[in-house]
């Protein structure tokens, strides 16, 4: 008879204690749920508090870097979608409290994308102190990210776009605007394949396409010499058969930022009294303009040179 009257005092215990708890939750402050995306600094996701903390970007307009509290059941990587709530209670910290499949638009091929309207906060600068030491808020800038006198390939038939450009032209500023050009012409004999250089010729404001040596199919053709003074932009390969250009395959960047950006090789004499010209295209060549009679060469009232 006692353990009966012990058995049903327990279990009104109990249930006022449910009853008890579900009341109160009415009292609890509402907790919103935000969502992230875990990312790491100096190659860890765990903060330096502990192991049980993980830094992560909030999702969304004013959002900031947090160091949220990770339960052990619940397993996050670098790039992995969370859904957070904060603590109603000290220390009022951000908590995981799940995965989220899908919190901000990405593709395949493309680094996480936090959404628009995203702006987590900056450091200080953004600079790369050393390979081994990389800061937490550094910007690696490669060539392709570069947009100026970019070749861009409509990858839909043989037209290139080269974007602007302004540059130095003789002591004095000037400026390249845009230019599409069509490198059908280009294109090389039945089972060739060639390399073609698109640059700037300073003096006509305008891009020239050089091709250079063609060869057969499948030997990989040589790339084009840069002509002194021009403006490269980029190399192209060609094939006969060739209808679009692949940006990934076909283009060469040729914007040489660190190295003065022209190249090309000046010729040499070859013959006693000849002189150095540099041609309408910006190409060097070597000649006279004196003929072996002594006679200056004159075309239409100017001086001109001749290649013998």
């Amino acid at each position: 008879m006692a353990g009966n009257n012990e058995s049903r005092l327990y279990n009104m215990r109990l249930r006022l204690f449910r009853e008890q708890q579900k009341k109160l939750r009415y009292f609890e402050p509402h907790q919103d749920t935000v969502s992230g995306v875990v990312f790491s600094i100096g190659g860890s996701i765990f903060s330096e508090r502990s192991e049980t903390h993980v830094w992560v970007h909030e999702w969304g307009a004013f959002a900031s870097q947090q160091q949220a509290y990770l339960p052990t059941n619940i397993s996050v990587w670098e790039g992995a979608g969370v859904i957070m709530q904060r603590s109603p209670k000290a220390p009022y910290e951000y908590e995981i409290i799940g995965i989220n499949a899908s919190p901000y638009p990405r593709s395949a091929t493309a680094d996480t994308d936090m959404g628009r309207g995203s702006m987590t906060p900056h450091g200080i600068n953004h600079q790369w102190p050393t390979e081994a030491t990389k800061g937490s808020d550094v910007v690696g800038i490669w060539n392709p990210a570069i947009q100026m006198f970019k070749a861009v390939a409509t990858e839909t038939d043989l037209n290139v776009m080269v974007g602007p450009l302004v540059y130095i032209d003789d002591g004095e500023r000037a400026w390249f605007p845009t230019e599409t050009v069509d490198l059908t012409s280009s294109l090389p004999a039945a089972g060739n394949a060639v390399r073609v250089l698109l640059y700037l010729n300073t003096s006509t404001g305008s891009i020239v396409v050089l091709s250079g040596a063609e060869i057969a199919k499948p030997a990989d053709p040589v790339y084009p010499d840069i002509p002194l003074g021009s403006i490269p932009s980029a190399f192209f390969y060609l094939e006969d058969t060739y209808t679009t250009l692949d940006m990934i395959i076909d283009y060469n960047d040729a914007r040489a930022w660190l190295s003065g950006g022209s190249g090309g090789s000046v010729p040499n004499a070859t013959a006693e009294g000849q002189q150095l010209f540099s041609l309408a295209d910006l190409s060097w060549a070597v000649g006279k303009i004196v003929t072996s009679s002594g006679d200056v060469v004159v075309s239409g009232g100017d001086v001109v040179w001749s290649p013998t």
